[in-house]
């Protein structure tokens, strides 16, 4: 009986073949996980920050432009990799209203719009579009 408990605590020491093959097994396929997480996180940081700056730029066409100073304003550009346009066009005039309402608006109005894109990862090329409207002026001398 002495020769069988001793077997018996012989083979309990170590690991079979088996589990150490399933234990690789599952370390790799959770370091996989983690490699498409960071990897995918890494990604998102990307385009955040391209959106960022395309916001910026968007953002400094449209105080670039806070007034116009002719109807159907266009311009377009390039900054690193983002394609810029800037493009105006006349608010309509609402006849409907009385004298006495018109003259809140002393300046005509202009809807002004700025688009940027740029490229996108897979090819798909990505867009923002921002709008405003800004009052029509005569140039400043």
């Amino acid at each position: 009986m002495a020769a069988k408990e001793i077997h018996h605590s012989r083979q309990a020491l170590g690991f079979s073949l088996i589990e150490m093959l399933v234990a690789l097994v599952v370390l790799s396929l959770s370091l996989g996980v983690l490699y498409q997480a960071a990897t995918g996180a890494t990604r998102n940081v990307r385009v955040a920050a391209e959106y960022t700056d395309a916001v910026m730029l968007a953002e400094s066409m449209l105080a670039e432009h806070s007034y116009v100073t002719g109807e159907n304003l266009s311009a377009f550009g390039q900054f690193e990799i983002f394609q810029w346009s800037v493009s105006s066009w006349p608010v309509p005039y609402d006849d409907s209203l009385d004298p006495e309402e018109r003259t809140v608006a002393a300046e005509p109005l202009q809807y002004l719009e700025v688009v940027v894109s740029w490229p996108g990862r897979g090819g798909a090329p990505r867009e923002i579009d921002l709008m405003t409207v800004v009052p029509l002026r005569e140039p400043a001398s």
